[in-house]
C-alpha cells in the first residue's frame, strides 16, 4: 500500500500520527505529496516525519513528490514525478539516482506505450508507474474515472509494477485484484478515526489475490 500525504484533509497532529500508525501497521510507502509548500517548508516538513517515525520506532519507504531538491538533499527512497516533468528533466540531460527510486504518475494506455520506448532509448529503470482515476473520487470531482478497464489494458503492455490509484476503498478493491500489483490511498486514511482498523479493512479484501 502507498499512503499519498495532503496535509489540507487533516490537522496537523493527525496528519503526523496518521503517517506514523500506517507506518506500524506495515504501510510500505509514504508518497510526500505536499506540492505547494516551498521548498524550506517541505523540508522541515520531511524532518518532523522522519522524528516522529524515528521516536516511534517506525519507519517507512518516504518517496518525495516533484521536488528534485528534496530527492537530491535528503536519503528519501526515491521520487514521484508528473509524466511532463519527468520527460522535462530527461530532455535537459537530468542524471537520476540510480540508487533511488522512481515512480511516475500516468492515466493513459498511449503514456504507457510511449514510456516503453523512453525507458529503451534512455536507459532509464522505474520502478513503479501510478494509473489513475480508477474510481469517482471528491480529489478529482467532475471528472470522468479512467476505470478498471485502464489497468487492464495497461497490464498488456507493460512489467513495469502498476498501482492503481483515484477512489480506491475496501469496498472496492476486490474489482482490481489481479490488474495491479498495488494500490494508492490518501483521504480513506487521513480521516479514518481508527487508522489500524481501515488499513486491516484494505488488507483483508487485498490478500484474497
Amino acid at each position: 500500500m502507498y499512503l499519498i500525504s495532503n496535509r489540507h484533509l487533516c490537522s496537523k497532529e493527525k496528519y503526523i500520527k496518521t503517517i506514523v500508525e500506517a507506518a506500524k501497521n506495515n504501510v510500505e510507502y509514504l508518497i510526500l505529496r505536499e506540492k505547494d509548500l516551498e521548498y524550506s517548508e517541505l523540508e522541515k516538513l520531511y524532518n518532523e516525519i522522519v522524528l516522529s517515525l524515528k521516536e516511534n520506532n517506525t519507519d517507512i519507504n518516504i518517496i518525495v513528490n516533484s521536488s528534485v531538491e528534496l530527492y537530491e538533499n535528503y536519503p528519501v527512497y526515491g521520487i514521484h514525478l508528473p509524466y511532463n516533468l519527468f520527460k522535462d528533466l530527461l530532455s535537459k540531460g537530468y542524471e537520476f539516482d540510480r540508487t533511488k527510486k522512481i515512480g511516475l504518475s500516468l492515466h493513459s494506455t498511449s503514456e504507457v506505450i510511449e514510456l516503453n520506448k523512453i525507458i529503451e532509448s534512455k536507459n532509464v529503470n522505474i520502478d513503479y508507474i501510478t494509473l489513475s482515476h480508477i474510481f469517482e473520487t471528491k480529489c478529482k470531482e467532475g471528472l470522468k474515472p479512467r476505470g478498471v478497464e485502464l489497468l487492464k489494458n495497461s497490464r498488456g503492455l507493460t512489467d513495469i509494477k502498476i498501482v492503481a490509484l483515484g477512489g480506491i476503498l475496501p469496498q472496492n478493491i476486490g474489482e482490481i485484484l489481479g490488474y495491479c500489483d498495488d494500490f494508492a490511498v490518501m483521504s480513506t486514511l487521513f480521516k479514518s478515526s481508527d487508522v489500524k482498523e481501515t488499513i486491516e479493512d484494505y488488507n483483508k479484501n487485498w490478500n484474497k489475490l
